[in-house]
């Protein structure tokens, strides 16, 4: 299960933080958890969920949170039950179809009985959001993503690629409006030197116009 190498690593952060690694329940106490949930609810924990709950006990790290065993109670339950959680949420109530299995600051994560699918629902209204491959493409896209907050490489590439794209963008624009900034310029200074260049050459024509008057004259006497 490819799930189980970020679960490693979400452990390591907790025992670099000072904290216990999260454990798994013992085989025999899961079992004997799901034939219970079964007798009194009627309701069958999928298989995966169990093999996770063998592996780790609940899970809590980075505001994401997957529910645990529903502990008797005089254990310690550091983490929120699955079944305690479903009641106190009111999932059973308002949709039998699903079982939340835990949630994060974006999503309640849930597997749907009808279709035995794993899904990201809306956390307001439990409105399908995503719908996983199977349970270890869920856990390893929660566990990746949202509680180590890695990044692909080629996400990262493309993110690089975008910010180019968007300075180029941006240089481009700012040579279009250096380069028209210097054709207003242009065209003020010619509006300028126009009028000059014209009474010039008024200047000229009545000097021209004057002498050739003054050499008529001349010529007449």
């Amino acid at each position: 299960m490819k799930y189980l190498e970020y679960l490693e690593m979400v452990n390591q952060e907790e025992m670099d933080a000072g904290f216990e690694p999260f454990r798994g329940r013992p085989k025999e106490k899961v079992l004997a958890y799901r034939d219970q949930i079964k007798e009194k609810y009627g309701i069958e924990i999928p298989e995966d969920y169990l093999e996770f709950l063998n592996i780790a006990d609940g899970l809590a790290h980075n505001g994401v949170v997957f529910f645990s065993t529903d502990h008797e109670k005089e254990e310690l339950q550091a983490i929120p039950g699955l079944i305690s959680e479903n009641l106190s949420i009111g999932t059973f109530e308002q949709n039998k179809d699903y079982l939340i299995l835990g949630y994060s600051n974006l999503f309640w994560y849930a597997y749907h009985f009808p279709t035995q699918k794993y899904l990201a629902l809306d956390e307001e209204d439990l409105q399908e959001v995503v719908e996983f491959k199977d349970f270890d493409d869920m856990m390893t896209s929660v566990l990746k993503y949202e509680v180590l907050e890695m990044i692909d490489e080629e996400e990262e590439e493309e993110e690089l690629v975008d910010e180019n794209e968007e300075e180029q963008a941006e240089e481009e624009i700012y040579s279009e409006e250096i380069v028209l900034e210097e054709w207003e310029e242009e065209e003020e200074e010619e509006m300028e030197e126009g009028p000059r260049e014209t009474k010039a050459k008024e200047k000229e024509e009545e000097a021209e116009n004057k002498e050739q008057k003054k050499n008529g004259n001349e010529k007449k006497n």
